[in-house]
């Protein structure tokens, strides 16, 4: 047994050698005057593996767009009213901010008249986003909420009245859904909209301070109108949700109408140029035309049809969720823009390594990247298919409700899953640049709570994931009883074939790098975990069914997970089909197999508890993960520069493109803030206390 002497001179010499500045960190961190980050960063982009124009082109759709994005950042940056004010962005007040991001919004929709190319406007809108993340907010609400819903609900005369008014703002839209006691829980909404025969009108009315319309993104300051969503009264008698333009303030004096309260809901974590508020309506009249009538009517004599399907209230849901893999990847493309940069440059450790080549550095980062790239892929693939859909809404009433549960169950479980990743990821970057990442001048903390806003206003993820379950299920008992299912569900199909395999046909690590091998495992989960839990469902029975739910949450969740993440890889694996020809297609290729192998390795302990995977498996899973980040990690730099986010959007010294990173993070600090004045409060309470008098020393009385 050691004596205690030489076990505390052990432990002192230990703590010795900890804080010893080691000669390596001496020389470059003290005596070099060189910064090593540039020569880091040109050393990275000399090593691609692939031509980081082709990629640029790639998710670009295109050269012509490539060309188009980087006039409009040129434009932005020379246009006084869409460029951001002397200095930072972040010191903006809130008041301000509301002004800069209302005075972009007015100069790009003059722009837009005035300019004639369609690839430049639709690029001026791209490149706004990324810039201001309030901006996109506005005109995701205007352009994607209000517009949308007026096209998916109204008739063909509404939308000959309202369209071009919305096109050319000279209507501001917002959308009111959600309540304060409510969320987008659709048929708990509160708020009701009540027909009047004797003067042909609907009357608005919030009833009860729970059906406070809250959240609302333009409706604390700016929106002229609004679609708001209602309980429809009929002669005593609730019709459902239906929804209706309603008027809030005049476009002449932006003063609220009579019965109209609007507030603002106060400072949020990000994005306070966009005027989230609240809403309150005090039997508030509109003329029955108010009421958005494609698929449901109420005649001028007071005869109601509704909709053929309930489910039809939704459907503007679905473009909307669709929308995250859009929104996540302006939040993302930047995010990791800033940390791989960042850990690119900064180095640290007994050999001064960049800290980016250290394993849980880049096996936190690497997937984020992937990630990024599949979502730009499956972005495009998701709204071709939309489009057709919502082109039947228009020319196929039939076939539109034919192909509605199948967009509402995978928005649903995309929005929910992905958003849920999405998070993980930009916590990732968060802990990669340290204490860095928590100033708001290298933008992240900013990035983070943009997301979290983004992400608002779909209600709770885990109420997403139960209603894409609950579709896996009804798909399920469809499947059994004969009916044939389609789209994402197509293969509950075969479910008895499926499941007739109980373990892995696993032979070697080439069967992991298969998309058709991985796409069998997932979808050998969703088989067996959703025949599970309808067996247990089914034998509950009506009367215990929401007991059963309950009591399953959890796996319904997981369930859910497994077949998002299974269908996610199938859209990206059809989305780079049409790239097969490009030279940067192995690279491709190579990013979905990660996720591949990241979403093996994500639901490892299912594919375990069931025994379809043993032991040895598990650890090749692993360690394939662990391979094809390092092997990512080589291309890192030119994966996030093929984004083409110029500095002067990225706001964010640390992520500098030629990665002199440290002598712009300290300008940045140094010309944002007063750092050397004496500030107000230091003579008034700093003072008092530093020349109070010692104990036995009389006080001044000068």
């Amino acid at each position: 047994m050691e004596s205690p002497s030489h076990t505390a001179s052990a432990r002192l010499a230990a703590v010795q050698n900890h804080l010893t500045i080691q000669p390596c960190f001496h020389r470059h961190a003290i005596h070099n005057d060189q910064p090593t980050g540039p020569a880091d960063l040109a050393r990275e982009r000399a090593n691609a593996s692939f031509k980081v124009e082709d990629m640029t082109e790639v998710l670009f759709r295109g050269k012509e767009n490539v060309e188009a994005m980087k006039l409009a950042y040129q434009l932005i940056q020379r246009d006084p009213d869409l460029r951001m004010r002397e200095g930072h962005h972040y010191d903006l007040t809130r008041a301000e901010d509301r002004e800069q991001t209302m005075r972009q919004i007015a100069r790009t929709i003059e722009l837009k008249r005035t300019i004639k190319d369609p690839r430049l406007q639709q690029a001026l809108f791209m490149a706004m986003s990324f810039y201001s993340e309030s901006f996109s907010m506005r005109i995701y609400v205007h352009d994607m909420l209000f517009k949308q819903a007026l096209m998916l609900f109204g008739n063909a005369e509404q939308q000959d009245k309202w369209m071009d008014d919305i096109n050319n703002w000279r209507v501001i839209g917002c959308f009111a859904m959600t309540e304060l006691g409510h969320s987008s829980n659709l048929r708990g909404l509160e708020t009701t909209s009540t027909y009047d025969r004797a003067t042909n009108e609907f009357v608005i009315h919030s009833p009860t301070l729970t059906a406070t319309k809250w959240w609302i993104g333009m409706s604390g300051e700016t929106a002229t109108h609004t679609v708001a969503i209602c309980q429809t009264v009929i002669d005593g008698e609730n019709h459902g949700i239906n929804w209706f333009i309603v008027p809030l303030r005049d476009p002449k004096t932006g003063k609220l109408l009579p019965g109209v309260t609007c507030g603002d809901i106060g400072h949020k974590s990000s994005r306070q140029g966009l005027d989230n508020g609240w809403i309150q309506f005090t039997s508030v009249r509109i003329p029955r035309e108010n009421m958005l009538m494609k698929w449901a009517q109420m005649t001028p004599e007071g005869e109601f049809t509704p909709s053929p399907n309930p489910i039809l209230s939704y459907a503007t849901l679905i473009p909307e969720r669709f929308t995250i893999l859009g929104g996540s990847q302006v939040v993302l493309a930047q995010t990791l823009t800033i940390a791989v940069r960042y850990g690119a440059v900064r180095r640290q450790g007994n050999h001064d390594e960049q800290i980016l080549d250290y394993q849980t550095h880049y096996t936190s980062l690497m997937p984020g990247v992937a990630f990024i790239y599949m979502l730009n892929v499956v972005d495009r693939v998701l709204f071709e298919k939309w489009d057709e859909v919502a082109e039947y809404a228009q020319t196929d009433a039939g076939a539109f409700m034919r192909e509605i549960p199948d967009q509402h169950g995978v928005s649903a479980g995309f929005k929910g899953a992905l958003a849920w990743y999405v998070t993980d990821v930009l916590e990732a970057c968060r802990r990669a640049c340290g204490g860095h990442a928590y100033s708001s001048y290298n933008s992240i903390a900013g990035l983070i709570g943009d997301y979290g806003v983004v992400t608002t206003g779909g209600g709770d993820n885990v109420v997403l994931m139960q209603q894409c379950a609950r579709y896996l299920i009804t798909s399920l008992k469809w499947a059994q009883e004969g009916q044939e299912v389609v789209g994402s569900v197509s293969y509950l199909n075969d479910c008895k074939k499926i499941l007739q395999s109980s373990k892995t046909s696993y032979q070697d690590a080439r069967d992991l790098l298969s998309h058709e091998f991985v796409t069998d495992v997932l979808t050998w989960a969703c088989a067996k975990k959703a025949t599970e839990l309808a067996a247990i469902l089914a034998e509950a029975g009506k009367a215990n069914f929401d007991e059963a739910w309950n009591t399953n949450q959890t796996e319904l969740v997981r369930l859910a997970d497994v077949h998002a993440w299974r269908y996610f890889l199938i859209l990206y694996q059809k989305g780079i089909e049409r790239e097969k020809n490009k030279s940067v297609y192995p690279m491709l290729k190579k990013l979905g197999q990660l996720m591949s192998t990241f979403a093996l390795r994500k639901h490892l302990d299912l594919f375990l508890e069931e025994g379809y995977f043993n032991g040895d498996h598990a650890k090749e899973v692993r360690q394939l993960f662990l391979d094809q980040c390092k092997d990512l990690r080589k291309d890192a730099i030119p994966l996030i520069d093929a984004w083409v986010i110029p500095d002067f959007v990225l706001k964010a010294p640390i992520g500098k493109y030629d990665g002199n990173i440290y002598p712009a993070y300290f300008a940045t600090v140094n010309a944002a803030q007063k750092s050397y004045d004496t500030p107000e409060y230091w003579h008034k309470y700093a003072k008092p206390m530093l020349n109070a008098p010692r104990p036995g020393q009389k006080k001044c009385g000068c």
